[in-house]
């Protein structure tokens, strides 16, 4: 359709309020459609909407959606200066449909937007002919556009973590709502500050609408959470516990590896994750050869027995039995005189309570755990991070869908 031919009902694939399609001339390389201003409405001022009148217009160009999967198609519109005499200023008037500094619709936009959720940015060019650069900040203008602020009112709980996203340890803090899984906050680091930032944007109602937090015992966020939520309870993160236990199991598992006779060497072959996994979870191989080891080795029986028992904390209903519980394994470990387990039985004695408040708010950081293959998955397809703020935006938007 050479020579710009009218098309009917056109404006119902490429709708664009205030502006009606002119011509559409379709080429080998694509769709061009022409728009021109709806006589019917007039120029209003954006922050009175009062009339204005035309100063200049020029001719500018955006890309749209394709049509049917066909070749790319470029729209051409009237971009008009209009003068407010009640403000005294001037405005420009473009389609709404388009981006005001992008050359590209809204619809395009979002489009890509939805691909980078599941398509490598590097990949994207085979689908859309946009460049990957040019994906990524479509991507973060729609993101930025349509992810509704997050809701801080009314929050009974939090959960707050760090996470690993680039090579040479570069942490970012992490902030969920524990309730929903709703990401609230993020921020470069893992010190103090990362966290304080967060807490700034709260008020007074806010704040106190927090009864519980969770949180790994090693972190620097206490004294923060201390300071700022002083009537709510800290809850220590049970995996970061049970990992914690881990690292000692195998720290006596290669002291025991070492003492042990040549007779006894081949025992401990293949037995390093049997040791750490619970005993639900071992095959009937597994549990066999776990079996000889710990019938030829005592500490490590004692070892594997009293870390089965120190799980059982989170099956109690109610903090004082809970408490109990830890008191009377904590006996048990000392009596045990195993003394990298003594050294975190003597941690645990001293945060036994922030243990126990699990049983009242049953909050673990199970969901920010679950954080790290959407992290993994959002960096391979971005291919790294090129701002902590969009990377923020592309972690809310999961959890909003996740949640």
């Amino acid at each position: 359709m050479k020579g710009g031919v009218k098309i009917k009902n056109f404006q119902a694939v490429y709708p664009f309020k205030s502006y009606v399609i002119d011509t559409v001339d379709c080429h080998p390389v694509g769709i061009q459609i022409k728009l021109r201003r709806d006589g019917r409405c007039s120029l209003r001022c954006p922050d009175c909407s009062a009339k204005m009148g035309t100063n200049r217009e020029r001719e500018t160009s955006a890309y749209d959606l394709s049509c049917g999967g066909g070749p790319v198609v470029k729209i051409l519109y009237p971009s008009i200066q209009g003068y407010c005499s009640a403000c005294a200023s001037y405005h420009t008037v473009r389609p709404a449909e388009i981006h005001p500094t992008r050359k590209a619709t809204w619809r395009l936009m979002r489009y890509v937007s939805l691909l980078a959720r599941f398509v490598p940015m590097s990949g994207m060019t085979a689908l859309v002919e946009v460049p990957a650069a040019t994906a990524w900040r479509y991507d973060r203008d729609v993101l930025q556009a349509d992810l509704p602020e997050p809701d801080l009112d009314g929050i009974e709980s939090l959960l707050i973590d760090e996470k690993a996203v680039r090579r040479g340890h570069g942490y970012v803090t992490l902030v969920l709502n524990g309730d929903t899984g709703e990401l609230l906050h993020l921020h470069e680091g893992k010190k103090k500050a990362s966290l304080e930032v967060f807490f700034e944007r709260l008020n007074d109602e806010q704040k106190a609408s927090v009864k519980a937090v969770c949180i790994d015992r090693n972190g620097a966020y206490r004294a923060v959470i201390d300071e700022q939520l002083p009537d709510a309870e800290i809850v220590f993160d049970k995996f970061h516990l049970l990992q914690n236990l881990g690292k000692v199991v195998d720290k006596v598992r290669c002291e025991e590896n070492q003492r042990a006779s040549d007779a006894d060497l081949p025992l401990f072959i293949g037995q390093r994750f049997n040791l750490l996994r619970h005993p639900e979870n071992l095959t009937e191989k597994n549990s066999s050869s776990l079996d000889k080891l710990l019938g030829a080795n005592e500490t490590l029986n004692t070892l594997y027995v009293l870390k089965d028992q120190f799980r059982m904390v989170w099956t109690y209903q109610k903090p004082g039995w809970a408490r109990r519980q830890l008191k009377g394994w904590i006996g048990m470990v000392r009596e045990s005189a195993i003394e990298p387990l003594m050294r975190f039985a003597n941690g645990i004695e001293r945060d036994i309570e922030q243990i126990v408040s699990w049983c009242k708010h049953r909050i673990t950081n199970g969901r920010i755990e679950g954080f790290n293959s959407i992290i993994s998955r959002v960096l391979f397809k971005a291919r790294g991070i090129r701002s902590v703020d969009y990377l923020f935006l592309k972690l809310r938007q999961e959890s909003l869908l996740q949640s």
